[in-house]
C-alpha cells in the first residue's frame, strides 16, 4: 500500500497539466449547461406579472349560478368548482337530482347544468380525460362564457394528465400542487413541463460530452505508462522494490480519482442549480458515471500496454473516443432498427449510460439495474484483458 501511495503522489506530481484540463472541463460543462438553460427557467421567471393576471379569467358578470352534478367526488371535480368559484367569481349550486337542476334552468336560476362523469379522475390519471356534460338553454351569452372557460379547464387538465404518463401518484401530486389545473393557464403549465423536457434533453447533452471528455482526459494516463515503458522507466521502476502490479495501480488510481472528481462536480452542480426536473435519481448518476470512469481508466491502461508508439496510441485514444461515443450515441439516440449500427452500439458502455439517461426520466417503470450490471461487467472485462497483456508483458 506505501508504495502504490508513492506512486500515486508521484503520478500526481507529474500529471499538473491533467489536473488543470479536468477543472476546466468541469467549468466548461457546468457553463455550457447553465448555458442550454438559460431559456427555461422556472415559469413564473418567464411569465410576466402582467400575463399571469391574464391567465386568470375575470368573468365580467359575477352573479353567474351554474348547477352542477358531481357523479365522481374526486380530488379533479373539487378542483374543477374551485375553478369556478376562486377562479372565476361564479355560483355552484350542488344537487345530484337532473330533474330539480333542469327545473332551476327552466326557470332561469341557474344559467347552466354541468355534469361531471363518473371515472372523471381515474381517467385523466390514466391518460383518458372524459368530457364534461353541458346543458344551456337560450342564454346563448352566458352559456358561451360557461362553455369556453370549461373548455379551457378541460385542456389544462389534459395538459396535467400527459404530463403525469398515467402515473396516478404524480397525477394528484400536481393536481394538489400551486399548478392544478384550476389554478394555472395552459401556457404557464405547458411551459414548466417544456422546462422539465429541455432539463432532461441538456443533462443528456451534457453526458454525452461527460464521456467523450473523459475518455480524452485519461489519455495522458496511457501516454505516462507507455512513456515510462519505452524510456525505461518502467524497468527501472519494477527492479527496485515496487512491483509491477503496484506500478500500474497507482497510476490508474490517479486517473479514476480525477476524472470521478471531475464528473462528481459537473453532477452536483448540475442537479444544484437545476431549473427543472432532470428526472433521474442524484446516486444513479453518481453510480453510472463512476463506473464508466472505471472503465475509461482500464481501457487507457490496456492501450498503453498494447502498443509501442505514441502516434499510434494517440490515433486509437482518439478513434476510440470519437466513434466510440458517436456509435455508443452519446449525442444522439441509436434507433433499434438501425441494424449492424444498432447491434455494434450494444457493445459499448457509452450505448447502455446514454440509454438510462433518455429512458428513465420518460419512463416511471424503467429498471436501471440491467444497465447498471453491464457497465459493471464492461468494467471488469477491461481490467481482466488488461491484467492478461499485463502478465505477459511482464514474462
Amino acid at each position: 500500500m506505501r508504495n502504490i501511495w508513492l506512486i500515486f503522489k508521484h503520478t500526481a506530481a507529474r500529471s499538473v497539466l491533467m489536473i488543470i484540463i479536468s477543472a476546466v472541463v468541469a467549468v466548461m460543462m457546468i457553463m455550457f449547461f447553465e448555458l442550454l438553460t438559460a431559456s427555461v427557467k422556472k415559469p413564473e421567471q418567464n411569465i410576466s406579472e402582467e400575463s399571469k393576471n391574464k391567465a386568470i379569467i375575470e368573468v365580467g358578470n359575477s352573479g353567474l349560478r351554474v348547477g352542477m352534478i358531481d357523479y365522481d367526488e374526486s380530488p379533479l371535480s373539487e378542483d374543477l368548482k374551485k375553478y369556478f368559484t376562486d377562479c372565476l367569481g361564479m355560483e355552484i349550486e350542488e344537487e345530484k337530482n337532473y330533474d330539480f337542476q333542469s327545473d332551476r334552468l327552466i326557470d332561469r336560476k341557474i344559467s347552466a347544468i354541468i355534469e361531471v362523469p363518473q371515472g372523471f379522475y381515474s381517467g385523466a390519471a390514466a391518460g383518458e380525460l372524459k368530457p364534461l356534460t353541458i346543458t344551456t338553454l337560450d342564454d346563448y351569452e352566458n352559456a358561451a362564457f360557461i362553455e369556453t372557460y370549461a373548455e379551457s379547464y378541460m385542456r389544462s387538465a389534459e395538459v396535467i394528465s400527459s404530463a403525469a404518463k398515467g402515473n396516478e401518484d404524480m397525477f394528484l401530486k400536481i393536481l394538489s400542487s400551486d399548478v392544478s389545473a384550476g389554478g394555472v393557464s395552459v401556457v404557464e403549465y405547458t411551459a414548466e413541463s417544456d422546462a422539465d423536457v429541455k432539463n432532461q434533453e441538456a443533462f443528456s447533452l451534457i453526458e454525452g460530452f461527460m464521456m467523450m471528455l473523459t475518455m480524452g482526459v485519461l489519455f495522458f494516463v496511457s501516454s505516462m505508462i507507455l512513456s515510462d515503458r519505452l524510456s525505461g522507466v518502467y524497468s527501472r521502476t519494477v527492479c527496485s522494490v515496487i512491483k509491477p502490479l503496484e506500478y500500474v495501480v497507482g497510476i490508474g488510481l490517479f486517473g479514476v480519482i480525477c476524472c470521478s472528481v471531475m464528473n462528481l462536480i459537473v453532477t452536483l452542480c448540475v442537479f444544484g442549480t437545476k431549473s427543472g426536473n432532470i428526472g433521474l435519481p442524484l446516486g444513479t448518476v453518481i453510480l453510472v458515471n463512476e463506473l464508466f470512469v472505471l472503465f475509461s481508466v482500464g481501457t487507457a491502461i490496456m492501450f498503453a500496454l498494447l502498443v509501442n508508439g505514441r502516434q499510434t496510441l494517440f490515433a486509437i485514444d482518439i478513434g476510440y473516443t470519437t466513434l466510440g461515443c458517436m456509435l455508443g450515441g452519446a449525442w444522439f439516440p441509436i434507433a433499434d432498427g438501425l441494424g449492424a449500427v444498432g447491434n455494434i452500439a450494444k457493445f459499448l458502455p457509452q450505448y447502455w449510460l446514454m440509454d438510462m439517461v433518455r429512458n428513465m426520466p420518460d419512463n416511471p417503470e424503467f429498471n436501471a439495474l440491467p444497465n447498471i450490471l453491464i457497465l459493471a461487467l464492461f468494467a471488469v472485462l477491461v481490467y481482466l484483458i488488461s491484467a492478461i497483456i499485463f502478465t505477459r508483458k511482464s514474462n
